[in-house]
């Protein structure tokens, strides 16, 4: 069908992380370790190092490092390069949301889904009125992390890395 999302046979999903710093990092790092296609949408310095060294993750669990272009995961700061994905991890900083919300269009299928791992207040809305409230999702990051420098996610500490997503219904305006 038109517009689909092409997935290679023995590939895992087409994941796109928006904001790759230290949770997205981490997060789009595991996931294409897990046999995904990544694709991390970064800026400055950070989109630079991922390109020319990969991504170096240290983590409690084992440290791992995935090769630029390589390993499942791709990085680039334009989305529209990307095409469309089956998940959206959005996780940009809350002064970022309604501007970085607003690049997403290129990403979203039919039945993408955008998961917010964002703290603050509505930013689920803030993204669905970019893009619709049928693609957003709220979602949860239990993890200690920073980011070590430049394409360098650190995961610390006694918490588990783990994500929750769960639906997003907006409260009715009153």
């Amino acid at each position: 069908m038109p517009g689909d999302v092409r997935r290679e046979p023995g590939r895992g999903m087409r994941i796109a992380v928006v904001g790759a710093g230290a949770v997205g990092g981490y997060f789009g790092a595991m996931l294409a370790r897990s046999g995904n296609d990544v694709f991390l949408v970064a800026r400055g310095e950070h989109l630079a190092t991922l390109k020319r060294a990969g991504l170096q993750v240290k983590s409690v669990t084992g440290d791992f490092h995935l090769r630029p272009a390589g390993d499942g995961v791709h990085a680039t700061d334009d989305p529209a390069a990307i095409g469309r994905v089956e998940i959206v991890l959005f996780c940009v900083k809350s002064y970022d949301t309604t501007s970085a919300a607003g690049s997403l269009a290129p990403l979203l299928g039919p039945e993408t889904g955008v998961i917010s791992l964002q703290n603050g207040i509505d930013n689920e809305g803030k993204i669905a009125g970019a893009i619709g409230q049928r693609h957003v999702m709220g979602g949860v990051a239990f993890i200690f992390a920073r980011l070590a420098g430049p394409a360098r996610p650190s995961h610390g500490g006694p918490a588990p890395d783990h994500l929750w997503r769960a639906g997003w219904d907006p409260l009715p305006a009153s």
